[in-house]
Order: structure tokens, then sequence, then C-alpha cells
């Protein structure tokens, strides 16, 4: 059976909950998304590659960035693995904006421990010491003191990972002048406003990309050459780096080969993309590969819909968080967001999954979102969550759906997916997989992708 028949199947009910809707959409009808309104960190810690990329939309990133981005997600991938078996995990690709400090900044710190946030890079040098962070990776320093500041759960303490040739480098960040760094990201927030307002970049610091395969050079817009370099004195005086033998130790513990088979909820529903990823099967280069910026408008609704359900009486605790994670039926990695479906009974805690529409009509909504909802419910084994929608083109009107699953059925169909996936893998043999829904295929850039051969054979022999 695939997984989106035994989800429909598995469907008691689904309804619209008329309260949680008007309550999100008092709260984004309220709001304006003027551009820039949120900045990410990325933002920040570039802010030349903001401008340009916000300026010149049309312009894609450079084949080596490209590459270096797929090859590191690939490793962010396997990392996750890693981090996990360690005490104190708490998380990853958590979001986090900077709401609580006035500051309209939004961004996803890579793993916690415990409160600490960790960074993890990729590099490609035989060794990497202490003074390297100030003078080769002040950007990634930047990051991780960007993150941790943005952390509601703030710890002085956080750490940046380094993975190259084969070894693993630790560094702990002692934060001794938080208001050093928060001062700094006012000062580019403003910064970044201007420059976009005046069109004018001329204060703008160096960007980070500048002799290294940069798009907006190879195109002869950038502007860099004529800029100032970094400023590294306001991190010098606000923080101390050490070494960490203890967490490298740790993390050389485990190696590639020895990691897990890591399966995500998203992979059940996309099991061949997966299946193509795991075995490293070569992609091909689109000609529109990627852009050089991302939908902002639509990030920006996704973003403050988030921090409006964080600050409503929907919110839930971190301990509750905590408690509703630690039950996995299906052992897929990830973490789920959480809301009060009821606010006048605070056990009332479901799962949501949230969505930003483009299309301008609302009655039929995609099947992959109640399969992604359906996977979480039953990896969570709870049996009821919301589809909470934005409609931009409609006034960024709001549509919360409520649906209600026989777990029994969902638990079962996702244990058997998880097993075909596994035997795939085995086997090396994906035509037993569900395919990957439409509009994923007709994208996909996987050389020898199963889904494109097993339709064209269909056709050959029909």
């Amino acid at each position: 059976m695939q997984l989106l028949q035994g989800v429909k199947e598995a469907i008691i009910s689904d309804n619209i909950n008329h309260n949680i809707t008007k309550i999100l959409e008092d709260s984004i009808k309220k709001k304006t998304f003027d551009v820039p309104d949120y900045l990410y960190v990325t933002d920040l810690i570039n802010p030349v590659n903001s401008y340009y990329s916000r300026k010149y939309k049309e312009i894609e990133i450079g084949n080596d960035i490209y590459l270096r981005m797929k090859l590191g997600e690939e490793y962010h991938f396997m990392a996750r693995g890693w981090f996990e078996q360690m005490d104190g995990f708490s998380g990853y690709e958590i979001p986090v904006n900077g709401s609580h400090l006035n500051l309209n900044v939004v961004g996803r710190i890579d793993f916690m421990i415990n409160n600490s946030v960790i960074e993890f890079k990729l590099k490609s040098r035989e060794n990497i010491e202490i003074e390297d962070l100030y003078k080769d990776y002040l950007s990634d320093l930047e990051q991780l003191l960007f993150y941790s500041v943005l952390n509601k759960n703030y710890s002085d303490i956080n750490y940046l990972v380094f993975y190259s040739s084969g070894n693993f480098y630790a560094y702990k960040i002692h934060i001794k002048n938080r208001d050093n760094i928060i001062n700094e990201m006012v000062y580019r927030i403003d910064l970044i406003k201007r420059g976009l307002y005046n069109d004018d970049i001329s204060n703008f610091p160096r960007c980070t990309y500048f002799t290294h395969g940069c798009p907006f050079q190879e195109n002869n817009v950038c502007n860099c050459s004529k800029l100032k370099l970094k400023d590294d004195k306001w991190i010098i005086n606000s923080i101390n780096i050490s070494e960490d033998g203890e967490l490298e130790n740790s993390l050389n513990n485990y190696s590639i080969e020895n990691t897990r088979l890591d399966i995500r909820n998203i992979d059940l529903i996309y099991p061949r993309r997966y299946y193509h990823r795991i075995r490293n099967d070569r992609e091909i280069q689109a000609e529109n590969r990627l852009k050089s910026t991302f939908n902002y408008d639509k990030n920006n609704i996704k973003f403050f819909m988030m921090d409006a359900i964080e600050t409503s009486a929907l919110a839930i605790s971190s301990q509750e968080y905590a408690l509703k994670n630690s039950v996995n039926t299906l052992g897929l990695s990830g973490y789920e967001k959480y809301l009060i479906k009821n606010i006048y009974d605070e056990t009332s805690i479901v799962p949501y999954i949230l969505k930003i529409n483009n299309s301008v009509y609302t009655s039929n909504i995609p099947d992959t979102y109640y399969s992604e909802l359906a996977v979480i419910c039953a990896k969570r084994n709870i049996n009821s969550g919301l589809i909470i929608i934005v409609y931009p083109k409609l006034n960024n009107s709001v549509i919360v759906h409520e649906i209600i699953f026989n777990n029994e059925k969902l638990i079962n169909l996702c244990l058997t997916k998880i097993e075909d996936i596994k035997s795939a893998v085995k086997n090396s043999y994906p035509y037993k997989l569900d395919m990957c829904p439409q509009f994923t295929i007709n994208s996909c850039n996987i050389e020898n992708c199963s889904c494109k051969m097993e339709i064209y054979k269909n056709l050959k022999n029909s």
C-alpha cells in the first residue's frame, strides 16, 4: 500500500479549527511584511551578500559555492547521528528569533547540547588552530555568537565544531560580554536596512565570498574590492576561546562508516530521494539550479507565524517539548513543533506543521501535508494534529485543519515503510519503494533517478 493511500484510510476526521484560525489570523493581520522585515543571521554575517542577493535576484550562486553547500548538507545529515548519541543532546535545526531582544532576526541553530549552541562546519585543511578562527573563520565565529544570544535559553558556553580531513576540532566559546554581541547585531541590522534604502554599501564590510567563486563578481556587479575588511576587535573583547579535547574525543569516536542509517520523517514521504542520497548517487547540474536568494517574503511570513505561536497562549514550555519529543514509536530522527489546541486545557498538546501556500484556492490542500502530519502523529503516538496554512495571495488568510487519525493504522503503516527503505538500501533495489510525488520528480536532479526510469519504462511498455 502506498503511504498516501494508507494515510487517507487512517483519517477519521478533517475539520477547520476556527478558534486557532482566529487567534493566528488576528496576529498576522496586524503585521506588514516590508522587505527586509526579518533579517537572517546569515544576512548579518555577510551584509554585502544580503544586499546583492536582494538586488540581483536573477543571479545564480557560483558552482563551487553550490557544491560546497551540497557537501555541507550531507555532512550535517551525518553529523546529526553523531551528536544525537551524546549526553544532553537537545535538538537540531532549531528555529530562533530575536523578538525577546527586540531584534528582527531569525535563523536555525545547527545543534544543541543542553542549552549550549553548537555550530558545525565542514572544512578542508590539515589542521585548525585557535588563531585560525580569528584569521580564516571569523564569519563562522560570528554566526555562533549571534545564534547564542538569540537562544532564549541563553548559555554563556557554546561550541564551534569543525570537521576537516577526517578529524574533529572542537572549541569552547565562553561569552564574557553578551551586550557587545547584541550591539554588533543592532549595528549590522541598521547597516543593511540603510544600505538597501539608500542603495549604498560603501560602509559594508567586505563579503565573505570575496575571491571564492562569488557569483556577483563573476557577473561584474560586485564592488567588494573597495570595501574595508571586517573588524574583529568587538569579538576579541567579548569572548574567550579554548580547545575542548573531551568533545573532540567524543566526536572522533564516531566515524562516517559507522554512522547509523538515519531516517527522518520526510524520508517516508520521499523514500527514493532518501535512497539515492544515502547511496551518494551523482547529481546533474540543472540549468536553473539555485538562485542567489531565498524567497524572503515567504520566509518572513513563516518566521513571524512561528513567533506568533511561541508568544501566544498556544505556546508550550521547553520541558513539555522535551517530554513530547521523548516518545518515538518509529525510531525516526527529528524534533517536532507543538501547541496547545485548547487554551482552557493545558494538557491538550498536539503537533502542528506550518505551510505557506501561494495558491488562491483553499479547498484542496496538497496530499503531502497530510502525509507529513500523519508521520509525526504516528511517531509521537498522538492521534491528532494541526495543519496551519497561510495564504499570502489571499491577504495572508490563515486556515487551520484539525486532523484526527486512527493511530494504530498509522504506526503499522509507517513501520512497514521504514522496513521497505532499509531493505531497498540493503539490496540496492529502490523499485519497491513508493515513487516520490510528481512535482518533485519533475525537478529531481539525480542522474539515475529511479522514479524517472520507472516512468520511462512504463511508457515504453505501454
